[in-house]
């Protein structure tokens, strides 16, 4: 059993080993049948040259990203405190799920994730929506 960091989730460490990374686990994960994600990665490689995007940090900053622009549409002004009170107290519909922010922190993050199949499956949390139970 392998465990790697941050660099585990990237596209071309998939790239360099090819199905040799099946098993390999690391931090973070996502769920690819996640609501809009499918849309998500196929915007990312369009505006970046075929690229993909990584299994980890680029699908929880785009869900920042959503959830600032739906607290600036609910305020319906750009007033910093208000949008800020709304992104604290306010629950969004992202990528990675409904998000609500607990104490300013996103508690959706997936911790573990596993490569299996060419993909790279979040595994822990286990008891959100999309995990994948590890492979051995």
């Amino acid at each position: 059993m392998r465990f790697l960091g941050v660099g585990t989730a990237f596209p071309n460490y998939k790239g360099k080993f090819g199905d040799k990374v099946n098993g390999i686990f690391g931090l973070g994960g996502f769920d690819p049948n996640a609501p809009g994600m499918k849309e998500y990665f196929a915007r990312h490689k369009a505006v970046n040259k075929g690229q993909e995007p990584d299994r980890w940090a680029s699908p929880n900053t785009y869900a920042g990203l959503q959830v600032l622009q739906q607290a600036i549409e609910r305020v319906g002004e750009i007033d910093n405190a208000k949008i800020l009170q709304e992104m604290r107290t306010g629950t969004f519909k992202t990528i990675i799920g409904d998000l609500k922010l607990t104490g300013n922190r996103n508690p959706s993050l997936w911790h573990v994730g596993q490569w299996q199949n060419g993909e790279f499956y979040g595994l822990a949390p286990a008891n959100r929506a999309g995990a994948k139970q590890p492979i051995f």
